[in-house]
């Protein structure tokens, strides 16, 4: 049984300062964050409560797509993920620590997975986890988007990676006494940053394989820790599709 807080269906607690309370009904909880940045023009941003939130690997998507010669973009993900993100009582102040395990890597074809995790590419079994490490959040224009600064790590190299992530709201958790919030984000990085610059172009041509990567997100949080439930789920599945 999974456990944690109830979340308070009318958020009662009082407001922080430079935050207001919110309920907006049909269950979507949340609250609304006064950004102060110097600007006499105030404006409102949406965001999770003030938590500890665990990636929900079963119910996130951490993918991504390269392009071929310029003209068609190949998809993937990568299907083992863990982290925790912190939203601070100044949401601006939140940080993250995510981790991927590289060997994870899924484009629905095995010959050109098994390629990608060669040296070649990730390199999986000397670098089995790339992760981000976010440290500062920053709001926009648009009250449900915030830019998200952190540093990649991947094959021992980190570079600044900034996510650009949508909140979508935020609701009971219906396996237990806690609440679920989802983001959708995107990013990009290229890949010639970390060392992974196999087929370079050839005289005249274009690169083979793109050298910027789009990242694309949909993350599930939840304010309670679920990693044992989720491992022993996912080795569950996993031990299903091995005895088949």
């Amino acid at each position: 049984m999974i456990t944690g807080r109830r979340p308070d269906p009318a958020l009662r607690r009082a407001a922080r300062p430079g935050e207001q309370a919110m309920d907006s009904g049909g269950g979507e909880f949340g609250r609304l964050y006064v950004v102060r940045d110097g600007d006499p023009r105030a404006r409102t941003v949406r965001i999770p409560r003030a938590d500890t939130w665990y990636v929900d690997p079963v119910h996130s998507t951490i993918g991504f797509a390269a392009g071929m010669q310029d003209l068609v973009r190949i998809r993937g993900r990568f299907g083992k993920v863990s982290g925790v993100v912190w939203i601070a009582d100044n949401p601006e102040r939140s940080s993250a620590s995510v981790t991927v395990e590289t060997a994870s890597i899924d484009t629905g074809i095995e010959r050109r997975d098994n390629h990608l995790r060669s040296p070649d590419f990730l390199d999986a079994a000397r670098f089995p986890t790339m992760t981000w490490q976010g440290h500062r959040a920053e709001p926009t224009e648009d009250p449900e988007v915030w830019v998200f600064h952190g540093d990649l790590t991947l094959k021992e190299v980190t570079r600044p990676v900034p996510l650009v992530g949508r909140f979508l709201g935020e609701r009971p958790y219906p396996f237990g006494d806690a609440a679920l919030a989802s983001f959708t984000g995107s990013g990009r990085l290229d890949r010639f940053d970390f060392g992974i610059d196999t087929f370079p172009p050839l005289p005249g041509m274009k690169l083979f394989v793109g050298r910027h990567i789009e990242i694309e997100l949909d993350v599930a949080l939840i304010n309670t820790d679920i990693r044992f439930f989720t491992e022993r789920f996912l080795a569950g599945k996993r031990s299903t599709i091995d005895q088949r």
